[in-house]
């Protein structure tokens, strides 16, 4: 295989995941504020985007469990993260690091045990960290917030860590897929 093919793969792969988790965004963003509960939204990103990453895959078996794993792994990631975040301890200014890092990690790490080995769980969950970590950072209620994404709700800020992470996240799953 080719370095050029290789790299289409990769692509391929991120586009999937920005697509997936994009999805899973408008619709978990769309949902948790009707409900008035944001974490909603998270398993609901996190199902979308394992979905389509098991589509990536060509597999409907591994789209039904990255699915599952993604919706327990972002559910159970936000969490985590919000009750360490808010009832440990407070960092100044990386309170979206923080919440996105340990998010993405465990969303990652969950997707990666499903398709067994531990590189992809370690590399998932670390693409997860920086992915989601990084974007909720820059995009979010404590972090760097545009003006715009602010007066418009939740549902552009879940569509927007929906791209980004799940960019991050298909890009590591097409290299995995190529070694």
């Amino acid at each position: 295989m080719t370095g050029t093919q290789e790299m289409k793969g990769i692509v391929r792969f991120a586009l999937w995941g920005a697509v997936g988790f994009g999805i899973g965004g408008a619709i978990g963003g769309t949902v948790s504020p009707s409900l008035d509960v944001p974490y909603v939204g998270f398993p609901i990103l996190g199902f979308f985007g394992g979905a389509s990453l098991g589509l990536a895959l060509r597999g409907w078996k591994r789209a039904g469990l990255l699915a599952l794993a993604g919706a327990i792994g972002f559910g159970v990631g936000f969490i985590v993260g919000f009750f360490i975040l808010f009832g440990i301890f407070e960092p100044p200014y990386v309170k979206g690091l923080f919440l996105g890092a340990v998010m993405g990690g465990l969303g990652g790490a969950c997707i990666g045990l499903v398709l067994k080995g531990r590189v992809r769980v370690v590399l998932l969950a670390l693409a997860g960290v920086i992915g989601f970590g990084l974007i909720m950072q820059f995009v979010s209620p404590w972090g760097q917030s545009f003006y715009v994404l602010s007066t418009l709700g939740w549902w552009p800020k879940f569509i927007i860590w929906g791209i980004v992470g799940g960019t991050f996240l298909g890009a590591t799953l097409g290299y995995l897929e190529k070694r």
